[in-house]
């Protein structure tokens, strides 16, 4: 372990790095108080000397794109060496699950990843911590990652396919991802205290109160389930102490019922690790042949031993159901164990699935595996109960570390947190807010910001007044009123019963365009039409609209035959709501929208719902028209 005296470089900072080019670039660390420190890139050397309080820190020079280069630090008594560095573009990634969803989970042969598999795409992965007040360490769960065909699986699918998109049109610099986001996170979590109002802040001294209860009594619950082993361990050596091995003594072991979480078991807010075990038993014929083990999903990642011999692992996959082959080899008649290590970096933890996901797949039948299983503590952490919904306790652990790192770009996909009745309102002026105060961190003044609108979700509209996620998706709309921003419209692409839509490539393209057009200069339509007037005569009401590329255009199967827009309503004088009808001009990129009621318009909106699944109007480039509500003067 590290101490004051040892030489530490800020965690960022590992094997693999792809720096940001063409900048000076702020490399630090710590060290003994007062001593000196030289930093060396491929042979040019820079110096400085710790502070009081042992932190150093210097410029590494601007350095064109490319690598591999190695950096050297050393402060006369240890020196530390970072190899395959690269210097490209960095963007930061955060936001939510949709953010945090890998690749993978979308790509179950990896024909996906081996297709976009490139060593000069890389993730770093920030872990999901959180803090009272603002931290200079910051936690990694990751380190640097090369986007070979195994790792870049586990990367964030939104950012992979970023950088794949950049690359695939011709941008040829490196592309690291500094990915930090937190599933289920609202957007105040990962706002400063300064930005914060008065009410925020109460919510912050609220969760610690709770917190500190909380602590008092899940300790209590740990020395009644484990007597007389004191307190809790806080690092764990559970595999050292043989817990996943073939044979052990579980006599001091507590039991539990599985699946459940364990805060369903009294561990209110514990992060860390657990292990788990039984036996089951076998026939001959069934421990002959091959099996597959399920065990449904884990919160979050698993590492799982059958006669203590690993058969999987899965380190970061809250929502993955668990499938793993166990060889014949590994199988035996009579008694067999299963062991399995589960890790939670926050939130819930343990198994998630329904008792009948769990079970032993023989060639001969199914063997149950729910039930009761001993259980030991390997590491207690306690949380922040639900830190990603506490306001500032994301952004003081997961971004202010950062401090002033170089940037291309940010790339956040968030806001299904705060789609509810009156959050929706509000959060145009957070994600303004957001964005100006994040740029003032990373001291870029015009950092590009770009962002998912929300996915098409839940079940269609039933009547023309049903609003929904559509109130969200006008305030981050509105939010595109601040210079360099931009949003990826994915309303054709989401799922009616999965938060999580599975087509993150579609995603990742379109957040790229906005890059190609504003960092790199390419004539790219980027920005999805945006309906800009409205104009109303009678029972006709005509919008016109900007950002159109070359033109727009009816998407579908009979969009020749029957030219009209869908997903349509509108207001009437009277102020009720009717289903609409729309064409299109073509030669002039018109909307006219006709009220069949014969009352009037006042309003108009197109795609204003939670899943406007049959919107059909797009550019001639393929991306979906903004949703709008247009009202009449």
């Amino acid at each position: 372990m590290l101490t004051a005296q040892d030489l530490q470089v800020f965690e960022v900072f590992t094997d693999h790095a792809v720096l940001q080019r063409d900048k000076e670039h702020p490399i630090w660390g710590w060290t003994k108080q007062n001593r000196r420190v030289s930093v060396s890139l491929d042979g040019t050397t820079v110096r400085t000397k710790a502070d009081r309080d042992g932190r150093w820190e210097t410029m590494l020079p601007a350095t064109e794109a490319g690598g591999p280069h190695t950096i050297s630090i050393s402060d006369g008594k240890q020196t530390l060496t970072l190899e395959d560095i690269y210097f490209g573009d960095v963007y930061l990634l955060s936001g939510q699950s949709n953010m945090e969803w890998r690749l993978a989970q979308s790509d179950p042969d990896s024909t996906r990843a081996g297709a976009i598999a490139d060593p000069l795409i890389r993730q770093v992965l920030i872990d999901k911590t959180s803090a009272d007040t603002p931290l200079d360490h910051i936690a990694l769960n990751e380190p640097w990652k090369p986007g070979t065909v195994d790792e870049i699986a586990d990367f964030s699918g939104v950012g992979a396919y970023f950088a794949h998109y950049l690359r695939e049109a011709g941008i040829t610099v490196p592309i690291g991802l500094l990915h930090s986001s937190w599933g289920g996170s609202r957007i105040e979590p990962w706002l400063s205290a300064d930005m914060l109002d008065t009410d925020a802040l109460a919510q912050v001294d609220s969760q610690q109160a709770e917190s500190l209860s909380t602590e008092d009594r899940v300790r209590a619950l740990y020395r009644r389930e484990f007597p007389g082993q004191g307190e809790p361990p806080t690092e764990d050596r559970g595999a050292e102490l043989g817990y996943l091995d073939d044979e052990v003594d579980v006599a001091d072991w507590a039991t539990v019922e599985l699946p459940g979480a364990w805060e369903s078991r009294g561990y209110t807010n514990v992060d860390g690790y657990f292990y788990y075990r039984r036996e089951f038993t076998l026939t001959e014929a069934q421990a002959g042949s091959g099996a597959v083990l399920y065990l449904g999903p884990i919160d979050d990642g698993d590492r799982t031993y059958v006669n203590g011999i690993q058969v999987g692992d899965t380190p970061n996959a809250y929502s993955t159901k668990r499938e793993y082959p166990v060889g014949a080899d590994v199988l035996r008649a009579g008694k067999n164990t299963l062991a399995i290590r589960v890790f939670d970096g926050g939130g819930g933890g343990g198994f998630m699935g329904a008792p009948e996901g769990m079970y032993l797949r023989t060639t001969t039948g199914d063997v149950p595996l729910n039930g009761r299983y001993a259980y030991r503590i390997g590491e207690f952490r306690i949380g922040q109960g639900s830190p990603n919904q506490v306001p500032t306790l994301l952004y003081n652990a997961m971004i202010a570390p950062l401090r002033a790192w170089p940037l291309t770009g940010v790339l956040w996909y968030q806001g299904e947190s705060n789609a509810g009745p009156g959050d929706a309102e509000a959060y145009a002026d957070y994600m303004r807010t957001l964005v100006t105060s994040w740029r003032e961190r990373f001291g870029q003044a015009e950092l590009p910001f770009y962002w998912v609108q929300l996915a098409n979700y839940e079940a269609p509209p039933s009547s023309p007044d049903e609003p929904g996620w559509a109130v969200l998706r006008a305030s981050q709309t509105a939010a595109t009123d601040l210079p360099q921003t931009g949003q990826a419209v994915i309303t054709d692409i989401g799922e009616a019963d999965d938060i999580h839509p599975k087509n993150k490539w579609e995603v990742g393209r379109r957040l790229s365009l906005h890059a190609l057009r504003d960092v790199y200069g390419q004539e790219v339509q980027a920005s999805s039409p945006v309906a800009t007037e409205i104009q109303v005569e009678g029972d006709r009401a005509y919008v016109m609209f900007s950002e159109i590329g070359t033109g727009l255009m009816i998407r579908g199967p009979q969009e020749e035959r029957y030219p009209i827009v869908k997903s349509l309503s509108v207001q009437d004088t009277e102020g009720q709501w009717h289903w609409a009808i729309g064409l299109l001009h073509t030669s002039t990129n018109r909307l006219e929208v006709i009220n069949p009621a014969g009352t009037g318009i006042q309003a108009v909106r197109y795609a204003w719902f939670s899943n406007p699944d049959d919107a059909n109007l797009f550019s001639r480039e393929g991306l979906p028209v903004t949703p709008f509500e247009l009202r009449a003067d």
